[in-house]
């Protein structure tokens, strides 16, 4: 038999061991690998993958849940001093260093779970959960990229809800007359 070879990623040569610095970009492929297959994948798999993204954040991202306008909540509005730090203390069990290599591949994922074909209700929660908990994390590492790229993402969650309840039978009221 012959042997197929193929490179994942040009970053990743062979070492006898794996240095900490690796151990991202190696999951990073990992994941590159799990979103080349995501269209086959089950929904289940999905929501979990969101669940642990959560986790993985380690921050609580409720607090950017949208208000009625649209806009981004404040944290901690309504709530008790010691309500905020049990939320922060149980949010940070299982918070992971999450470098760019290993976010990039998330995104991608979390985006195809918020805009894919797929169309469970279940999914699409769990990922705007996940997004949000990101946005919350980059914004306590004070990280630009991340921040970036997660805001967008939330953003485009709004763009899609609001299209979802839009109504294509209303007629639009301008004041310009079509000849």
């Amino acid at each position: 038999t012959e042997l197929n070879i193929a490179v994942l990623s040009p970053t990743l040569e062979p070492h006898g061991t794996v240095r900490s610095p690796r151990r991202a970009r190696i999951v990073g492929v990992a994941l590159e690998l799990y979103y080349t297959k995501i269209s086959q994948l089950p929904v289940d798999s999905k929501i979990e993958f969101c669940e642990f993204c959560r986790i993985w954040a380690g921050e609580d991202g409720d607090v950017y849940k949208d208000g009625e306008n649209g806009e981004m909540g404040l944290p901690g509005l309504g709530e008790s001093e010691g309500e905020i730090e049990e939320k922060k203390e149980k949010g940070k069990e299982g918070r992971i260093n999450l470098p760019w290599e290993l976010l990039q591949p998330m995104l991608r994922i979390l985006g195809h779970c918020l805009m894919g074909p797929d169309k469970s209700k279940e999914l699409h929660e769990a990922a705007c959960c996940a997004c949000r908990s990101l946005y919350a994390r980059s914004l306590h590492d004070i990280n630009p990229k991340a921040i970036l790229a997660t805001g967008s993402l939330l953003r485009l969650v709004n763009m899609t809800s609001d299209l979802d309840n839009f109504d294509h039978t209303d007629i639009p009221q301008t004041n310009l007359i079509a000849l």
